[in-house]
């Protein structure tokens, strides 16, 4: 009669990569200062300060972020005040606001997503094999 339904739902986090470490700060929570983290992070909430992430970081819809971000990849859903580098994708979804310089290399900006700045795709220097230029023959 009371006992514990075996299909009980729990809320799921998805990330990108294969690393299940996860930091979360949820929607109640406010930070100020600095977030470091080798694994991934979810942040719903209010956060200040800088953020370095090894893995992931997904901004959810309902995050406020006021900080320098370096990722390996990242998703933004929510409010971002501040320059971002990702290693490899960042994506903007449609309910996303960003205010600050975005480096990158790759972008994706789904329509309906506001971005006020600067952005620069970058690649691997092993991206550019034929850089050198021509010799010259006597």
């Amino acid at each position: 009669m009371f006992s514990k339904k075996e299909n009980d739902t729990k809320p799921v986090i998805r990330n990108i990569s294969t690393n299940t470490n996860i930091t979360y700060i949820a929607e109640d929570c406010e930070l100020k200062g600095s977030l470091v983290s080798s694994g991934n992070i979810r942040i719903d909430g209010k956060l200040e300060g800088t953020v370095e992430v090894g893995g992931d970081l997904i901004i959810g819809q309902s995050a406020s972020v006021k900080a320098n971000i370096s990722a390996a990849t990242a998703t933004i859903t929510g409010v971002v005040c501040g320059n971002i580098k990702v290693g490899d994708l960042l994506e903007l979804s449609p309910t996303s606001r960003l205010y600050g310089d975005i480096t990158a290399r790759q972008l994706k900006i789904d329509q309906g997503a506001i971005f006020v700045g600067t952005s620069s795709i970058v690649s691997d220097s092993t991206d550019h094999p034929d850089d050198s230029s021509p010799e010259e023959k006597p």
